[in-house]
Order: C-alpha cells, then sequence, then structure tokens
C-alpha cells in the first residue's frame, strides 16, 4: 500500500480547517523571501563588496600566475642538466603546489563567507517578518514561493516543469496579504541606520 506525502503546508491547512470557528479571526500573510532577499539594501551591498573581492583574488590569481610562468620560463633556460637546473624545478614545484593550495583554500573561504552572510541576512529577513507581522496584528506569515514557470514550455522537460509547479506553495493570495515591500522596506531602514 503506497502512503501519500503529506506536506508541511498540507498539515498546516488541515489544521487550519480543523480550527475553522477560531480561523475567523486568523490574519495570515505572506512574504517571499526570495523577493526580499534580493531586494534589500544590504544583499545589494554586499554583492558589490563580493564583485569587487572577486576582483582583487583575481588580480592575485593573476600574479601568481604571472610568478608560476617567470619561474618556468627561469628554470627552462636552463640545460636540464645543468646544476642549477634542480633547484629552479624544485623552485617551480614548490611555487605551483604552493598556488593549487592557495586556490583550494581561497575558494573554500569564499564559500564559507558566503554561506556565512547569506544565513545572516536570512536571520535578519525572520526578525523583520516577525516584528512587521506584530506591528499588523498578524497572527501567521506563510513563506511565499514561487518560481517563474518559463513561456516557452518547449525549453524544459515534463519533470522540470513538474517541480516548478510543485515548488509552488501559494497558488492563490491577494496582493493585500503580501507584506513582501513592507519587509523590504523595514530593513532598508534598520540597514540605513545601521551604517
Amino acid at each position: 500500500m503506497k502512503l501519500a506525502r503529506v506536506t508541511p503546508l498540507a498539515t498546516l491547512l488541515a489544521l487550519l480547517c480543523w480550527t475553522m470557528p477560531a480561523m475567523a479571526e486568523l490574519k495570515i500573510s505572506t512574504v517571499n523571501a526570495a523577493k526580499v532577499f534580493n531586494e534589500i539594501q544590504e544583499t545589494k551591498d554586499l554583492k558589490s563588496k563580493m564583485e569587487n573581492d572577486q576582483k582583487n583574488l583575481q588580480a592575485e590569481d593573476l600574479k601568481r600566475k604571472t610568478d608560476l610562468k617567470d619561474l618556468q620560463s627561469a628554470r627552462d633556460a636552463l640545460k636540464p642538466d645543468a646544476p642549477q637546473y634542480a633547484d629552479a624545478n624544485e623552485k617551480l614545484m614548490r611555487a605551483a603546489i604552493d598556488y593549487r593550495v592557495w586556490q583550494e583554500v581561497k575558494g573554500a573561504e569564499i564559500q564559507r563567507t558566503q554561506k556565512m552572510e547569506m544565513l545572516k541576512i536570512f536571520n535578519k529577513i525572520t526578525t523583520a517578518v516577525t516584528e512587521v507581522a506584530t506591528a499588523k496584528g498578524i497572527d501567521m506569515v506563510i513563506a511565499e514561493q514561487r518560481p517563474e514557470i518559463p513561456e516557452n514550455i518547449d525549453a524544459i522537460n515534463v519533470d522540470q516543469l513538474r517541480l516548478l509547479i510543485n515548488q509552488r506553495n501559494v497558488l492563490f493570495s491577494t496582493p493585500a496579504v503580501d507584506i513582501s515591500n513592507d519587509v523590504i522596506a523595514a530593513m532598508d531602514a534598520k540597514f540605513k541606520a545601521g551604517k
């Protein structure tokens, strides 16, 4: 016997239907966290900083590659049987290993920094949603996920379309229940005040 998969949203809706008398007083809103994340000033500033850091990293990478090429050229200028060739070859190998280690360490640092910043901003979004909802007397806020379905569905296969459809967790709501713009405004005001 195959059991149907119960999603958290289905569980929530079942609970809400069960508590219909109390539901008349329940105020529910939605927030599109992805929209908030992409539109707040803090994310825009962070993106600019990361782009600048990426440019600096690319400049450092180019310098290190140039140094490696210089070491290789110095080694290749020697005859393989010359006494200095072994030393030049060892310097080149050590520099190449150092370069690969540097790349891996920098890559891991960038990944960690991006994850930490993303989590920090998400926590701020959660806090701002709580503050806005409390100020508006809202009892529950549902995180709205609404991935875009391409106009040309021939560009995706059936499984991709099914995934996009299944990822949508709010099928209808009036614009009045969406407090995303209020959250963005509250977060931007806090961010500007904290600068």
